[in-house]
């Protein structure tokens, strides 16, 4: 794709979050066509559609592609106001059967937005206090054979639901190195859930919301949509000691080089004011984060590289360490951990008998 396609779809962005008036120029049908490809890929379809709304006339869509752009950012909405009562009602439900309860990222963090409604959802993520034990054997009573369904390391699915999915978080996230994982679970002790928030502390956030992003790359792939999470969450704005806390605890966990790439994605992407970053953008690791970005689009949907097949566990694992190989010389103190933690996970819940 070209480069200045690449360039204007930059600008809708900037213009969705009120960091810019207009586009550089009119863009032509064939480009605009480009455009809401990439907001597909970006999962953005509904923040561009806000800036269309903002653009002067002569610079929006043809009737046809505005038209789609309207269907479907419409869809988005529909799906919002269900997302936002279940969110609800999962978080009275789990609260109402003795646990503290707090929504992760998703509706969560949508709120932050200035039109929630129109940021596309996943499913619903759940943080319950309790330990590991205890959200166990709840969790069994929604399984008609007593098993548990989608575990990992952090979280369990809970078909609670029959139009959204529920994950109950034990741990918001985890690390594949040991030691660094020791010092997340520190982190997360001193912000529990509580019952007096539907959502975490921005303190939590700015180092919870950077960490998922951080996972989604050395994962399959990282989105603008996750991104743009931590963009608003930034723009929440921080004291002194409260950015020196933050970092603090960026530098513990070693994701203080993917912390200057996203300042440095932040101002490139999205204009963030100099009064909101957390330290100094490293351009080298940012142009780095930002080639991925648009390689891989959300959750690596749109990755062309072929990194191997995802078919069974060990064709997954070798997927992994061929993908890992990429990311070696820029976050080695993570990836290189990766396949000992895989094959633990795989071993623990093989013993566990979790593997369904």
């Amino acid at each position: 794709m070209a480069d200045n396609t690449i360039k204007l779809f930059f600008e809708l962005i900037k213009i969705a979050v009120g960091n810019q008036k207009e586009l550089s120029k009119a863009p032509s049908d064939d480009e605009w066509s480009q455009l809401l490809y990439l907001a597909k890929k970006q999962t953005l379809i509904g923040i561009c559609f806000s800036a269309i709304e903002q653009l002067p006339i002569h610079q929006r869509p043809p009737k046809d592609i505005i038209l789609t752009w309207f269907a479907l950012t419409n869809r988005i909405e529909k799906r919002n106001h269900v997302m936002n009562q279940r969110t609800q009602e999962a978080v009275n439900f789990f609260r109402n059967k003795g646990f503290k309860a707090v929504v992760l990222k998703g509706q969560g963090i949508g709120q932050l937005y200035p039109v929630p409604e129109r940021r596309i959802s996943g499913d619903i993520d759940v943080w319950l206090d309790g330990g590991r034990k205890r959200i166990y054997e709840f969790a069994r009573q929604f399984d008609k054979d007593g098993k548990l369904y989608g575990v990992n390391y952090h979280h369990v699915h809970l078909h609670l639901f029959e139009d959204v999915e529920v994950e109950v978080h034990i741990y918001p996230s985890y690390m594949n190195n040991p030691f660094l994982n020791h010092r997340l679970h520190q982190f997360c002790k001193q912000y529990p859930p509580v019952n007096d928030s539907m959502t975490p502390s921005m303190a939590f956030n700015r180092v919870f919301i950077l960490l998922h992003c951080f996972d989604h790359l050395t994962g399959h792939g990282v989105g603008l949509r996750q991104v743009m999470d931590y963009y608003y969450v930034l723009k929440q704005g921080f004291t002194e000691q409260e950015k020196s806390e933050t970092l603090v605890w960026l530098k513990k966990l070693h994701l203080t080089t993917f912390a200057a790439a996203m300042m440095w994605v932040m101002k490139e992407v999205f204009g963030l004011e100099d009064e909101y970053l957390l330290l100094a953008p490293n351009e080298k690791e940012g142009r780095f984060l930002l080639e991925e970005i648009c390689h891989t689009g959300n959750m690596g949907h749109y990755d062309e590289r072929h990194w191997g097949s995802l078919k069974t566990p060990f064709s997954r694992f070798l997927y992994n360490i061929h993908r890992d190989t990429h990311f070696v010389l820029h976050y080695p103190q993570e990836v290189l951990w990766q396949p000992f933690f895989n094959i633990y996970l795989y071993t623990w819940r093989l013993v566990k008998g979790l593997n369904h």
